[in-house]
Order: structure tokens, then sequence, then C-alpha cells
């Protein structure tokens, strides 16, 4: 009888590993789901700040005319007039709301280290993100066998 009972037991055991194995793997893809959403938001302010660094450098020092853009998505741009002095005036967005009133020097190197701090964040993520894939492959690998066992087990 306590053969039975023993079996019982294991079987017990290894639903309830099972079931934490599927709780882990819930939980993690669900984190990778959110660390690939984060990582999506920074590459879209690297890209946002690499734009204003490549416009401060090109923009011509003597200033000019052109067009602004109004969007992202380049719908409409109205014209603007770039004053002379237009190097010596930049509001740089610091965060949280506030900016500074700067030279053109100033601003780019304040939008670089911007930019630096959020590759290094990306950078972060990005690994994160990898260790979570693997370990969400591992234990997907261990639920396919758990099941592939089980029917096999149950069919026999």
């Amino acid at each position: 009888m306590s053969s039975g009972s023993d079996t019982k037991e294991v079987k017990e055991a290894g639903r309830i590993q099972l079931e934490e194995i599927l709780v882990r793997f819930n939980e993690l893809r669900e984190y990778a789901n959110l660390l690939a959403s984060t990582i999506n938001t920074y590459l879209t302010q690297q890209r946002e700040l690499q734009l204003a660094l490549e416009t401060l450098k090109n923009l011509p020092e003597e200033g000019g005319e052109g067009y602004i853009i109004l969007d992202r998505l380049s719908s409409a741009m109205i014209p603007a007039v770039i004053n002379k002095e237009w190097s010596k005036g930049i509001l740089v967005h610091l965060g949280l709301g506030y900016y500074l009133k700067a030279d053109k020097a100033k601003a780019l190197e304040i939008i670089s280290k911007r930019s630096s701090n959020v590759e290094r964040v990306l950078g972060e993520l990005q690994k994160r993100y990898s260790v979570v894939l693997e370990e969400l492959n591992r234990l997907q690998q261990l639920l396919s066998r758990s099941y592939g066992g089980s029917q096999s087990k149950g069919g026999g």
C-alpha cells in the first residue's frame, strides 16, 4: 500500500513543481514584455536626441529661412526665420519641465551627455532582456519536456 501512496505523493510533487514553473514562466513573460516596451521608449528617446544633435550641428551659424516641422510624422511645416544670433540662445530641456538657455557648444554638450546616459541605460536593459529571454527559453523547454512526459505516462 505504501508503494501506491508514494507514487501519489511523487505525482503531487511533480504537479506542484510544474505549476510553479508555469507561474514563473508567466511572470517572466510579463516582465519581458515590460522590458521590450521600455527598450522601445528609450530607443525612441535616443533617436530624438541624435536628431537634435545632428540638427544643431548642421544649422548654418548665420541663420536664414526654413521650415519648422510641427510633429514627428512631418504632417505639416510652417515657415520660420532663424535669427543670426540663434546659436547663443538655445533652450535645452534639462528634464522635469526645466530648460536652460545655452550657446550652441553647451547645448551640444548637454544633449550629448543625455544621449550617452540613454545609451548606457539601453545597454543595461538589453542585457537584462537577453537574460530574461534565456530564462524563458529554458523554462519553456522544461515545460515541453514535463508536458510531453506527462502525456506519455498518462497515455500508457
